[in-house]
């Protein structure tokens, strides 16, 4: 019996030294001497355990000095908070920062490690549960901000670490579980830090590209809980989700429903939704909750200008009421803008409530195919009246196309003031010559309503001098 005791104690001794051999952090050095000293001498702080110390030699210039690039990794004690590992991160930061202005290192990686270690295979170095990192390099700009803002990174993955997520990479938390995503989250949300958390070996994921916000990761749980997605996920663009397979045809539209009806959250997020073969696609707003810029209003006329009289019982203007005409396309990096004018050459007030329908024309006088002509979002269609003599604007905006590999543009615009009237065609001019516009096949196109006037673009009495606008051709 004493031997069966004995030799269980033995292997229980084995399995500990096994375990201190292998999470033991311990130090090393690869550098020069002034990097070993230094290293070694801060990783006498209280609440550090060791550290690794490397560097290369960095030829930028043959004929100049040889510059060290220098990689530091201290290993954190795991018995922290997360105030505690902040400050003690921040001042870490500042003392290699310090020390690399002062030896003149060209680049210098410091990352801040905790958790027990495990050997990578096939690799010299050990992978962490935690890490944090940093980078500063000599000539790049605000270098000063860097170490307070990896106290902050890491006092947010400390405070994920103790909450026991199994993987923290600066902002990035893994969790074990659904339920420990919702832990996660909601300590992310009360940091407001812009978290990125994941739950293992799934498909479920947040990463908002801003401060986290709880409610969005209950409504992820809430979907994940009802049982109908292969895959939830938040990213910057919004909320993603793809519907499982075993799903019966057509539940996507009722998801669609479900996510319309949904309570609001605390700020909009579009949503795009899936097939599980994605050959449906459906999108929207969680709960109808449209960003501000989104919702239409009334157009804003410049300070200057003043509203023109309302008159419901004015009549509405014909197409012999109206002249229509082009202002000359602008152009800024990869956009591109335009205005289209209706001038009311009637003796009386006539009014307008609609889009100005238009065909882009290439120069066999075909009307570019498959443009999408958008309602620019956020502008009502309001119903303007419009004085004798005066004229309304609608404008256009379209990212640059390229004309490369497709020369096929419009040359010229065919254009009536509103459905089922009359149209003119008309050239576009740039200085008074004829200008062709990079709208091709496939072209998308935002388009006001008709308005009087808009902040940022020319009114239509500075616009229609005998030199900028281009009358219908005869």
């Amino acid at each position: 019996m004493k031997s069966l005791r004995a030799e269980a104690f033995g292997i229980a001794l084995a399995l500990v030294a096994a375990v201190l051999l292998i999470w033991k952090p311990s130090s090393s050095c690869n550098a020069p001497n002034e990097v070993c000293s230094f290293a070694s001498a801060v990783a006498q702080q209280e609440g550090l355990l060791g550290y690794q110390a490397s560097s290369d030699i960095v030829d930028q210039d043959p004929f100049a000095k040889s510059e060290l690039a220098v990689e530091l990794q201290f290993v954190l004690s795991d018995q922290l908070d997360a105030a505690q590992a902040g400050a003690l991160a921040k001042q870490l930061a500042q003392q290699v920062q310090a020390k690399a202005a002062e030896l003149r290192w060209i680049r210098t990686e410091l990352s801040l490690v905790a958790g027990a270690a495990e050997q990578m295979q096939g690799l010299e170095h050990k992978r962490y549960p935690l890490e944090v990192a940093e980078s500063f390099a000599q000539h790049a700009r605000n270098e000063q901000e860097k170490p307070g803002e990896l106290g902050k990174t890491a006092a947010f993955a400390f405070s994920m670490h103790r909450l026991g997520a199994p993987e923290v990479r600066n902002y990035s938390a893994t969790a074990n579980s659904l339920e420990q995503f919702l832990v996660l989250g909601k300590s992310a949300a009360q940091q407001q830090s812009p978290a990125e958390l994941a739950v293992r070996d799934s498909f479920i994921s947040y990463s908002p590209g801003r401060p986290s916000d709880y409610s969005e990761i209950e409504l992820i749980a809430e979907a994940v809980r009802s049982g109908q997605f292969q895959s939830v996920h938040i990213v910057g663009s919004g909320l993603e989700m793809t519907v499982r397979e075993q799903e019966p045809a057509g539940r996507v539209k009722d998801i669609q429903k479900w996510l319309d009806q949904h309570k609001a959250l605390n700020r909009p997020v579009p949503y795009r939704l899936f097939s599980h073969t994605y050959s449906e696609f459906l999108e929207g707003w969680v709960g109808g909750m449209k960003p501000d810029w989104l919702i239409p209003k009334p157009v804003d006329l410049p300070e200057n200008i003043e509203a023109w009289p309302k008159d419901r019982a004015a009549s509405m203007c014909a197409a012999d009421d109206l002249q229509i005409l082009l202002g000359a396309p602008e152009a800024a990096t990869g956009s591109r803008y335009m205005s289209v004018y209706a001038k009311n050459t009637s003796t009386h007030a006539c009014a307008l409530e609609s889009y100005p329908q238009i065909d882009f024309l290439n120069e066999a006088s075909e009307p570019q195919q498959d443009v999408q002509l958008q309602p620019e979002p956020g502008i009502m269609l309001e119903r303007v009246l419009i004085p004798a003599g005066q004229a309304v604007l609608s404008t256009l905006e379209w990212n640059a196309m390229s004309t490369s590999l497709d020369p096929d543009q419009t040359v010229a615009l065919r254009i009536s003031a509103a459905k089922a009237m009359a149209s003119e065609t008309l050239t576009p001019e740039y200085d008074g010559q004829p200008v062709s516009l990079d709208i091709l096949d496939g072209a998308k196109i935002a388009q006001s309503p008709w308005v009087q006037a808009r902040d940022g673009w020319a009114t239509a009495q500075d616009a229609l001098k005998p030199s900028s606008p281009n009358a219908a051709r005869p």
